[in-house]
């Protein structure tokens, strides 16, 4: 387990204020836990907290199908900052040493691909990320223009949230290639931010302009793009100054603010409730900065299999039988291995899009820079209607499939079919 970290730490840690500091830690990490488990759960369909993982987290049992590569790469258990190889194909991952988010992906079945590595700038800040690229069986066009899945920045992400909607898209169309990846801090890229002051929305803004841009070119095509969460709201942000990169988007479940931020502006007129998130958020961040062991311990309490089944339960998934042991334990693995800086953020809300929905309607409330469409969950449907109507009053299409927030991990076909009829009229 990643969150174990040997006892022998906490001596030098409390040596001569252990009572004090083991009092101030157990109180920040009760704090957290309530706020956590408690509010947080309340703020459909912004908690946007969990995500699903592929068919193979529904199924009792995955075997990969990916072929053997000519040139294989070694996975490192390791985040992005470990992976320094440009290009090269995935392999079946080793028996132990190896990360949930590689396991899902070629437990999913979406074939064989390639690993690359994009780097930039933004504000200064040197940033690197690997992305993956499926080709389709039997396709012929190079022009065809790729589609790229960007997983939402969440408590529990990764980008083979996205492999078996990446699978039925492709089955459904000769289009071009599938590109998964995450926004820089999270998933396999969470080694890219290493400190919780450096998750900025303008980060990610300008991170996100610079990729497009590497993408378009590369493949010599405007992409499509397909994303979730709060990346839906940066990558709209993006397009914004670079509308010739992309050619349309689709945007699934979108939100402009997390959980707690959500609860606090529901709240604005309460003289006490904006205080107490302000302070919840504050304990929250202070916990998980705390030195290891303790730091580490405040993150393994948010990650507890009861915290993850209810999340699944209430807003996650739709179908009750879809929220198995397996699906509840994968998601559990996404929210516990790697670095907790980046889930730390998007709970505390340091990476909302827009905190105030006046912002995000006055950004995005005319027309948009790419055709653009939104595609919702039913058991979300009449929340998202009121809280993003600032887009649908103006022209962008409102599309509406069975499931939740994880409509595409729950039902990949049908979210497939809508994404590409919108698609192929753009």
């Amino acid at each position: 387990n990643p969150m174990v970290v040997p006892s022998s730490t906490t001596t030098p840690l409390l040596r001569g204020k252990r009572p004090r500091t083991l009092a101030l830690a157990c109180g920040i990490l009760a704090a957290s836990g309530l706020c956590f488990t408690g509010l947080a759960w309340g703020s459909r369909p912004f908690a946007n907290s969990l995500g699903g993982a592929s068919a193979a987290m529904r199924a009792s049992s995955a075997t990969s199908r990916c072929s053997s590569p000519a040139s294989p790469m070694t996975l490192s258990r390791r985040r992005a900052s470990t992976v320094t190889v440009a290009s090269s194909a995935l392999e079946a991952p080793p028996a132990v040493t190896t990360n949930i988010h590689d396991d899902q992906l070629k437990a999913s079945g979406i074939g064989t691909g390639e690993r690359r590595t994009f780097r930039c700038d933004v504000d200064g800040r040197p940033l690197e990320i690997t992305y993956d690229v499926f080709t389709p069986k039997g396709s012929s066009s190079s022009s065809a223009a790729p589609t790229l899945f960007l997983a939402t920045p969440s408590f529990v992400p990764s980008r083979a949230t996205f492999a078996d909607l990446a699978t039925a898209m492709n089955k459904a169309s000769s289009g071009g290639a599938a590109i998964l990846t995450e926004l820089p801090g999270y998933g396999l890229n969470d080694g890219t931010l290493t400190d919780l002051d450096a998750y900025q929305p303008r980060l990610f803004r300008g991170f996100l302009k610079e990729f497009f841009a590497h993408l378009s070119s590369e493949f010599q095509a405007g992409i499509n793009i397909v994303s979730a969460g709060h990346a839906a709201f940066y990558a709209l942000d993006a397009v914004k100054d670079s509308p010739s990169d992309v050619r349309s988007m689709f945007l699934i479940n979108p939100t402009y603010r997390g959980p707690l931020t959500t609860i606090k502006m529901k709240q604005k007129d309460n003289a006490f409730v904006p205080a107490l998130i302000d302070g919840l958020c504050g304990g929250i961040a202070a916990a998980y900065q705390l030195p290891a062991p303790l730091g580490t311990a405040v993150h393994a309490s948010q990650c507890s299999e009861g915290s993850i089944k209810k999340a699944m339960l209430s807003h996650v998934y739709e179908d009750p039988t879809n929220v198995t042991p397996q699906a509840i334990e994968i998601n559990r693995q996404f929210a516990a291995q790697g670095e907790r800086w980046g889930k730390c953020a998007f709970l505390v809300g340091r990476t909302d899009p827009y905190p105030r929905r006046e912002d995000a309607a006055a950004a995005h409330g005319s027309a948009t820079a790419v055709p653009t469409a939104v595609c919702v969950g039913a058991k979300e449907e009449e929340i998202f209607k009121k809280d993003l109507n600032f887009l649908t009053d103006n022209g962008v299409p409102m599309i509406v499939t069975p499931g939740a927030q994880r409509n595409f991990v729950e039902y990949p076909e049908q979210v497939a079919k809508a994404a590409q009829e919108f698609f192929s009229k753009h």
